[in-house]
């Protein structure tokens, strides 16, 4: 509600007395209510005792003359008594005078001011046979007592309320009144002196207002005297001062925007620069940081890691955490640089979660969390590929900061969107905190920053995604409950399947350390860390390898083996003119049905497209052992 400052200055001036008076006003007429009726109940328990010391002969001789008498000046005595009776010990009435209704009186106790209803005050006091002491004096001056104090009736005597209440509702009356006329003057004495203070200031909000909107020529009216003569002058000068400096603020502010914008063109290609930069030299880094998560592997699967398993577990960790690294900060610079183009079409949701199931699942079981992907039979329109590094990136984050309960994956119709939703049963998200996470580098209750649980950009990478796609995303949270992240995407109708684009179904994405390899795999890789390593690794699960480096020796190595191999891992950059994906269809062509799997530190847009079509599954380096080894034992139980 809007209020006026003449309004204001009135209710500052006037509520604080007015509430002063008022609370003044009822803590008196409380009081005063209160006197009335304490002073009834003690007139009313002085009769009463009085009656029941007078009637106590009259009991005893059973004089009811003398008793009508007594009952009959009690109601003389005070004009509130509406009646009086006295009973005996059997509590038959003796006698009783004026209007009284004996059904209602309470068990006969000693009662002062018990009431029988909204405007009667009963007293109730007994009548007890006095015990007197006797002096025996033939008893070598004992005393002989009588016996003891017997009750022998009751003496009732109701006073009315209503006269009390008459006057509690003329002290009201009277109260009401003084307050009103008391705030009525404080009023109009707070309006006099207000409206001297008021008026000025209302003219200077205006012309302030005016001055704001643009027009410098508004003015107050100065006064020739008065305690704001000193605000006229000097709004009057600012508007003066502001018109003089206008058209210099002008230049500052275009000379100032002309060099921000000059910075802001030099921080974009300083930033496009830099995403280039780490975009070229991912092969470089991708390279020989897979030849390291190998040789760990190997290193935690031989003798030495029975010595010293904590060490291989530490460096193990560190692998794993540069390579999360890695990929978060090429995939940040992809986004940044704008080397990412989506490419819209439409596809069934349901393969999509049922490769999330198929990829987490283990994950999941791992940290004895379930993993539930309701089965959707929705299309949607959106860049498929994006869309599920999305919700793999969502589910991964659910699952680590899962500890106990599970994660549902859902799909639901909202309007012509299809809602996905990942629930978890997690610690929950501050409110404070629900947007401050898609933030770089942001972890809640990480302050250590333990790489176990994630680098903070998986969000980051979600958010800048999602808005390359144009669509929704978002959480709710319960705190001590758990988070739903959720993105919605344009519903699409079915179409037929693109038989070309369908190739050998996706590996898993982990494996048990526990499993084992049997079976020959041909490693074809150029460069001699990655290929040492994958020798290493295939041996210690128990596999056997063949190595070359390119088509010839791939070929050779093949002929030359007892039987042709079980499956071929071919990097998709060879030397020479063949392609690691012609080298894997020509292996196919000679050697009969070979399983293949592809490798490379650079995937592009195109490199994918190709291996789908061709039928060959492709993992991108550096690929964890774990990765690895599930990828081969799923092709080899296809094959077989």
């Amino acid at each position: 509600m809007n209020m006026t400052l003449r309004t204001r200055m009135l209710l500052l001036a006037l509520l604080p007395a007015t509430l002063v008076a008022v609370l003044l006003t009822v803590v008196f007429l409380l009081h005063a209510i209160d006197n009335l009726e304490q002073g009834l109940r003690t007139r009313g328990a002085a009769i009463s005792r009085q009656m029941s010391t007078a009637a106590e002969y009259g009991i005893f001789s059973g004089q009811r003359a003398s008793l009508s008498a007594l009952t009959d000046s009690a109601l003389r005595i005070d004009p509130d008594a509406r009646g009086a009776a006295i009973i005996d010990a059997d509590g038959v009435v003796i006698a009783r005078s004026g209007d009284l209704n004996p059904s209602s009186w309470p068990e006969l106790a000693r009662t002062e001011g018990y009431r029988l209803g909204p405007d009667v005050l009963l007293f109730v006091e007994p009548v007890t046979r006095s015990s007197l002491p006797v002096d025996d004096i033939y008893g070598g001056g004992e005393v002989a007592r009588a016996a003891e104090s017997k009750v022998v009736g009751h003496v009732l005597v109701e006073l009315s309320l209503r006269e009390v209440a008459g006057k509690s509702e003329r002290l009201i009356a009277a109260g009401v009144l003084i307050a009103v006329l008391g705030a009525a003057l404080g009023g109009w004495l707070a309006q006099r002196i207000a409206r001297g203070v008021t008026d000025p200031l209302l003219e200077a909000n205006e012309v302030v207002a005016r001055i704001g909107e643009g027009d410098l020529t508004a003015r107050m009216v100065t006064a020739s005297s008065g305690a704001l003569q000193p605000l006229a002058a000097g709004i009057n000068d600012m508007a003066e001062r502001i018109g003089l400096t206008q058209e210099d603020l002008r230049t500052r502010v275009a000379e100032a925007t002309l060099g921000l914008m000059r910075e802001k063109e030099a921080a974009e290609h300083a930033t496009v620069a830099k995403s280039h930069f780490l975009a070229s030299a991912s092969h470089d880094l991708r390279q020989p940081l897979h030849a390291l998560g190998l040789f760990v592997s190997g290193l935690a699967q031989s003798k030495a890691a029975k010595h010293e398993p904590k060490l291989v577990a530490h460096i193990q960790s560190a692998v794993d955490t540069l390579q999360n690294l890695l990929d978060a900060i090429l995939d940040i610079s992809r986004l940044d640089g704008d080397g990412l183009v989506p490419k819209i079409g439409s596809f069934p949701l349901g393969q999509v979660l049922d490769r999330l199931a198929n990829d987490l699942s283990l994950l999941a079981e791992q940290k004895g969390l379930q993993l539930k992907v309701r089965p959707t039979q929705a299309w949607v329109r959106s860049d498929q590929k994006i869309v599920e590094r999305i919700l793999l990136n969502l589910v991964g984050n659910a699952l680590r900061y899962t500890r106990a309960g599970g994660v549902l994956v859902s799909c639901r119709h909202r309007g012509d969107m299809a809602l996905v939703e990942v629930w978890d049963t997690g610690e929950g998200i501050p409110e404070h905190a629900r947007e401050e996470i898609f933030e770089d580098y942001v972890q809640l209750g990480n302050s250590e920053r333990d790489h176990a649980k994630g680098l903070g950009l998986g969000l980051a990478i979600c958010r800048r995604l999602a808005n390359l796609l144009s669509i929704q995303m978002g959480v709710r949270s319960r705190p001590g409950r758990g988070s739903v992240f959720w993105i919605e995407l344009p519903m699409a109708a079915q179409e037929a399947s693109d038989n070309a684009a369908v190739g050998q179904a996706p590996p898993p994405m982990y494996l048990p350390d526990s499993a084992s390899l049997s079976g020959t795999v041909l490693v074809v890789e150029s460069d001699a860390l990655v290929s040492a390593g994958m020798e290493q690794a295939i041996i210690n699960w128990g596999g056997r390898v063949l190595l070359a480096a390119d088509r010839e020796e791939a070929l050779h190595r093949c002929h030359e083996s007892d039987a042709p191999p079980d499956v071929a891992i071919c990097n998709i950059r060879l030397p020479g003119l063949v392609s690691g994906i012609g080298l894997a269809q020509e292996l196919q062509r000679e050697f009969g049905h070979m399983a293949v799997l592809l490798i490379s530190a650079d995937v592009s847009d195109e490199a994918q497209t190709a291996a789908r079509r061709a039928g060959f599954a492709l993992l991108k380096e550096p690929v964890p052992p774990g990765r690895l080894r599930a990828a081969l034992r799923h092709l080899l139980a296809v094959r077989a």
